[in-house]
């Protein structure tokens, strides 16, 4: 299994590809694993099959809630969610969630025109906190490269050697031994990044924690995390309730404007998210005075999106236009599905961008 973010940064643009092929992307995240299988005809890249299947149950936990599977398991959630939703690819992509891996940027003192390739080793040590005889490291350089600027940003990405192995086995257990892996931050890229956009801000909230991708240009800029998302949602509910997290998450996932509820629904809602669109608007701001212009687009991804007024209150707290990313947009699909993609749609799109990777390199 290979992963390398030089490929990786490369391929995040749409592109044209030779051969029909059938890929599937796995999303295997803390509470659901995903699956989308797509198809390269003569007239479109088109959907096959999706599926989901919540993961609280393979360990005795309620639906929604986060669990650490152990391998057997892990293994066995995703051949289910193949087996149930009949993707039978044969080439395709398991992510690896951003939580058993490590990004960010790192600053290199080096002239523009100077090789530094072994400085990496070096300075990545000052920021991975386990030995780097652990980890697969790999690296690429980001930014304008100022021919004046003696400080350079390079993108570093390690994941422990024990992760690869693990996710490996995954693979050769669904019969794609030979398929790469990739961390989830590249493939979420890659299926809400647009040809026409120059810069991107992807929010994606997820179970555990929301992650915030800066994009220039196709490639990533900026990453930062916020320990908040769509589990906590829950627990505050519960707490406010009185309920079990079991019930404050089908009490949280059956929202409407008229529901009795939809007041506490809404309160327990902001009340977390406020401090994530706080932190994003900072990051954001940041970065758009650094480069000197606004940020082109502004999208949300994960489950907790499509609630009914999340985009609302994210464009007031960030102060800026807000759209729900839906990847399902670069696939074809019968007209009949639309409203039922629409509404799935920020919770697929790593899965998407996973299988859109052999289409796109």
């Amino acid at each position: 299994m290979a992963f390398s973010l030089r490929t990786l940064f490369s391929s995040v643009q749409d592109k044209a590809s030779s051969g029909a092929q059938v890929t599937v992307g796995i999303d295997l995240g803390s509470s659901s694993v995903k699956v989308v299988e797509i198809e390269e005809t003569e007239r479109a890249l088109t959907l096959r099959t999706y599926g989901e299947l919540q993961l609280g149950p393979y360990e005795g936990a309620p639906l929604g809630d986060m669990v650490q599977l152990s391998q057997k398991k892990r293994i066995e959630s995703i051949v289910d969610v193949m087996r149930e939703s009949g993707a039978n690819a044969r080439k395709g992509v398991l992510v690896i969630p951003l939580a058993v891996s490590f990004m960010t940027v790192i600053p290199i003192s080096a002239k523009a025109d100077e090789d530094i390739t072994s400085k990496i080793g070096v300075e990545a040590r000052k920021y991975i906190p386990i030995p780097l005889s652990d980890v697969a490291l790999d690296w690429v350089e980001i930014g304008s490269g100022d021919s004046k600027s003696t400080m350079r940003e390079v993108m570093i990405a390690a994941i422990e050697h024990s992760t690869v192995r693990n996710y490996k086995e995954a693979l050769e257990a669904i019969g794609l031994a030979s398929q790469p892996s990739e961390i989830e931050a590249f493939s979420l890229v890659r299926a809400l990044n647009r040809s026409t956009d120059t810069t991107l801000a992807v929010l994606d909230i997820g179970a555990h924690t929301s992650k915030l991708y800066i994009v220039q240009g196709g490639t990533i800029e900026r990453i930062h995390r916020v320990a908040a998302g769509g589990v906590a949602i829950t627990k505050r509910l519960a707490e406010m309730r009185g309920l079990s997290f079991e019930d404050a998450e089908n009490l949280k996932r059956s929202y409407s404007d008229d529901h009795e509820a939809a007041r506490d629904i809404q309160k327990a809602t902001t009340s977390i998210l406020d401090s994530v669109f706080l932190e994003c608007k900072r990051i954001i701001e940041q970065y758009e005075a650094r480069i000197g212009q606004p940020i082109g687009r502004t999208v949300l991804a994960g489950g907790v999106s499509s609630f009914v007024g999340t985009p609302t209150y994210a464009r007031d707290a960030l102060g800026r236009e807000v759209e729900v990313g839906n990847a399902f947009d670069k696939l074809a699909y019968p007209a009949f599905m639309e409203d039922t993609l629409t509404e799935i749609a920020p919770s697929f799109g790593v899965a998407i961008g996973a299988a859109l990777r052999h289409f796109s390199e």
